[in-house]
């Protein structure tokens, strides 16, 4: 089992307990997830916020946002702080339901009166997915490279959670060997 999958799990356990023979206990995965989060503060972020926790969509666009009018900066494209902020938002609302409102994801329109599809929605051009360039029309760049950003970071939580606690599960086992 993944430590993600694990982390999802552990934060709704009621068995906190350490327990020594274990090397993977719900406290053990919600450490190891704590001390990635010290090195990789978005990508823990972005899993807490996938797993249910609402409360991470603040932390998150905070950091997503001083990320964007950072890299605005560089891309010598013109984004203030509030403008920043907004995007972030308006980032992680898309990458937690890109779906086209207009065909419902389907990427083609529903035939009046029937449950068939029929042509090809306008507004997504057949994708299912609404377009961020339509969405932020004159920070389009800044958008792209933020949910890209997103995409690259929440794939960095699990194995930084294993790199916390692989020296921690060497130990545990090594002691495990020597008292058999």
């Amino acid at each position: 089992m993944k430590v993600i999958e694990r982390y999802a799990s552990a934060v709704r356990s009621s068995n906190l307990e350490i327990n020594e023979r274990t090397t993977r206990s719900d406290s053990d995965v919600l450490g190891a997830m704590g001390l990635a989060g010290r090195e990789f503060p978005l990508a823990v972020a972005l899993q807490r916020l996938f797993l249910g926790d609402s409360t991470a969509a603040r932390e998150l666009v905070e950091i997503l946002a001083d990320d964007a009018w950072r890299q605005a900066r560089a891309m010598k494209v013109k984004l203030n702080r509030v403008q920043a902020y907004d995007l972030a938002q308006g980032c992680v609302a898309w990458h937690r339901n890109p779906t086209c409102e207009h065909c419902g994801g389907h990427g083609a329109t529903v035939i009046p009166g029937s449950t068939t599809l029929g042509v090809k929605c306008k507004l997504c051009k057949g994708t299912g997915r609404t377009s961020l360039s339509r969405i932020f029309k004159e920070h389009a760049e800044v958008a792209d490279w933020l949910v890209a950003h997103m995409e690259r970071h929440q794939a960095m939580a699990g194995p930084e959670a294993m790199k916390q606690i692989a020296g921690y599960l060497d130990l545990k086992i090594a002691v495990a060997k020597a008292a058999r």
